[in-house]
């Protein structure tokens, strides 16, 4: 169970802790006031996708901590195990404390018992921590494949619903290769020849890495061959070959300064630096010679160069533009000509495969069909006694299973919830025919109906957290306390938070959480902000009033706050009259 939600900088809300019960939480509040915050910050807790703008102005990041108490069920030993896998060490006492982090790039931080954790690994886990249903479920639950994995999880057929998606995609690839190896022998010939072309063309260049930017950089060399010469030649003869050259000239120099070091010392340091000054030049001078000597090249050497530019230049135009993209061309090609040599797409081969792919999804689908066909009738017996419940005495919910379709369809038609679809049809009133969901229930019976579902899911699940966010908003006052006795039933086997705007649920409630803004601060200094406190004693009655009529104070409405509560908690009605 959820032990305790500190929320921290998430839009209106600055700071807000709340300490839930083991059973059943109410979330009211004026509109607008942040209710549906509380539902954020769980969505985030679950791993659901975070967006910057979420975090209060003026602030870096939001971060949301979420403490977790585990019991000794199935559940939690597989959070343990999960934990201890992906994050190592162990959870103590069986407290286990999640931690999420946005900041202003829209980027999350997870941390798990204290230690690092991916978002990939937070949605894992939150599955089996947290279920979030909202006022959209009731549309999505008219979806076929919403309706299978509904109808699954009652029958505890999804992991055989997994098997049987995972046996479709094999096949189907399969199908693939085949459908590809058949209808494009011609084509694969001509690709294959294409490549080999490419590769010959590519491999006979010979191109060693970094040769192009050497050709260039000789044949800059090369072509300015005589220019280059001469202006060596006229440096050259400047610092050593011509009368008062400078070599000659540092070396009177040299000596005039070292006679005179000789008297006075403190020229020492500039006799030094001319001494380095004249070996300076000595080193230059040697250098320009062994340049000119590498001047007198083979003629021909020039043509030599041009003609190798020219053909690794055609070269680059086709399979470049750059050397790497040469070079990983060359890989792409060699790589691709090397998997359609190794190729083992036999068509007969494969055809035979294929037979056997699809018949394992066929007996596969056969045995989900079977399993899904055996519980529909006592899931549909179950939702009608929910409805009973909840006002709709009459209704009748019965699960259509569509034929089955042929082996050899069944690729075409299949999906990756089975191999044929599953209806919800309901009949509202005796003598009707029955209809389909999505064509039959108006939005309050409709959102009975999900309830009656969630009821009957919960009978079979276990997971430690139901969160409802206003799935009662199409349900008026006078099915309230049914709705509301549903969800205390809900709540003998789960922990459930729920956000409503009816008193005649909010009456049912262990604890009780109002949420309201206020305003901060004055002038420019104002600020609106969200507080969440739990309601205690009398304060319960008093919003239950203010939910019914809008004043709190309303004698009327409080009498009447009073009554629900008797009807719906007698002992907690006869602790706050005491």
């Amino acid at each position: 169970m959820l032990h305790t939600l500190h929320v921290r900088n998430l839009a209106l809300i600055e700071s807000a802790e709340i300490r839930l019960d083991e059973h059943l939480n109410v979330i009211s509040g004026e509109t607008g006031g942040g209710k549906s915050l509380l539902i954020t910050a769980l969505k985030l807790v679950r791993g659901e996708k975070a967006q910057a703008s979420l975090i209060r102005h003026g602030q870096d990041e939001l971060q949301v901590d979420a403490e977790f108490r585990l019991s000794d069920g199935d559940r939690s030993r597989a959070v343990i195990e999960l934990v201890s896998r992906e994050c190592g060490g162990a959870i103590e006492d069986g407290l286990l404390l999640v931690t999420r982090i946005v900041d202003r790039q829209g980027r999350s931080r997870v941390r798990i018992g204290g230690r690092p954790a991916t978002i990939g690994f937070l949605r894992q886990l939150g599955e089996f921590l947290v279920e979030i249903h909202g006022q959209g479920d009731s549309r999505a639950l008219m979806r076929a494949g919403i309706q299978c994995e509904t109808l699954d999880a009652f029958a505890g057929t999804t992991p055989q619903r997994a098997q049987f998606a995972a046996a479709l995609t094999v096949a189907r690839d399969v199908e693939r290769r085949l459908r590809a190896t058949t209808g494009a022998q011609q084509e694969r010939r001509q690709r294959v020849e294409f490549l080999r072309f490419q590769s010959r063309e590519m491999t006979e260049l010979r191109l060693v890495e970094g040769e192009l930017e050497q050709l260039v950089a000789e044949h800059q060399i090369l072509a300015n061959l005589d220019v280059t010469r001469q202006r060596l030649q006229a440096a050259l003869g400047a610092l050593q070959d011509e009368d008062a050259n400078a070599s000659e000239l540092l070396a009177v120099a040299v000596r005039s300064l070292r006679e005179a070091a000789l008297v006075d010392r403190r020229l020492e340091d500039s006799q030094e630096a001319l001494d380095e000054a004249s070996e300076l030049v000595a080193e230059v001078c040697r250098k320009l010679q062994s340049g000119l000597a590498r001047l007198d090249l083979d003629p021909r050497r020039l043509e030599a160069v041009e003609a190798r530019l020219d053909e690794v230049h055609r070269a680059m135009q086709r399979f470049g533009p750059t050397e790497a993209d040469f070079r990983r061309n060359l890989v792409q090609v060699t790589a691709e000509l090397l998997a359609a040599d190794n190729s083992s797409d036999d068509p007969d081969a494969l055809a035979v495969e294929l037979a056997g792919k699809t018949e394992a999804v066929a007996v596969i689908g056969r045995k989900l069909m079977r399993a899904r066909s055996k519980a529909a009738e006592p899931f549909a017996e179950q939702i009608g006694r929910e409805l009973k419940d909840l006002g709709m005495v009459h209704t009748q919910v019965r699960v259509v299973l569509k034929d089955e379709v042929a082996e050899s369809e069944l690729l075409a038609q299949a999906t990756e919830h089975g191999p044929s679809v599953v209806d919800f049809e309901v009949r509202i009133n005796p003598g009707e025919p029955f209809r389909s969901m999505k064509d039959t229930a108006s939005g309050g019976e409709l959102a009975r109906i999900v309830l009656a579902i969630k009821k009957t899911l919960a009978d079979q699940d276990r997971v430690p957290l139901l969160v409802l966010d206003e799935i009662d908003a199409e349900i008026g006052g006078r099915l309230g306390l049914q709705v509301g006795q549903k969800l205390h039933d809900v709540a003998l086997h789960h922990q459930v938070v729920i956000v409503t705007h009816l008193p005649q649920v909010a009456a049912f409630a262990n604890r009780h959480f109002l949420v309201n803004k206020e305003i901060a601060g004055k002038g420019a200094e104002e600020r609106t902000r969200s507080q969440v406190r739990q309601l205690k004693g009398h304060e319960v009655e008093r919003e239950l009033a203010a939910m019914t009529t809008g004043d709190g104070d309303d004698l009327v409405a409080l009498n009447q706050a009073r009554s629900l509560v008797r009807r719906a908690r007698p002992d907690a009605a006869g602790a706050a009259d005491a």
